[in-house]
């Protein structure tokens, strides 16, 4: 059996949603040391549509010398949960 282990963004106050919009301002190595331990524990990225959708939309040009998560994105295998998506086409993403 696997084990599925969430590595989120949340606010205080429980927010959790669009991520993208307030945590850029409060990135810093700390975060990233943080950020690199959950990736570090895991094999498999789980995402569901709209999640897989905005990371294929950014990540896969992206490089280690532009970010240093990049290689770890791009390179695991990725399982996508969607009744509404019909295919993939980012790498490792079968």
């Amino acid at each position: 059996m696997r084990k599925i282990v969430a590595d989120l963004f949340m606010s205080l106050d429980g927010v959790v949603e669009a991520p993208d919009k307030w945590t850029v301002a409060y990135f810093n190595d700390e975060v990233g040391q943080v950020v690199g331990v959950a990736m570090a524990a895991s094999d498999t990225l789980l995402r569901g549509r709209r999640t897989y959708e905005d990371f294929a939309a950014h990540w896969p040009d992206k490089t280690a010398s532009d970010d240093p998560f990049a290689d770890y994105i791009n390179n695991t295998p990725k399982v996508v949960v969607s009744k509404t998506l019909k295919a993939v086409g980012w790498r490792n993403s079968d």
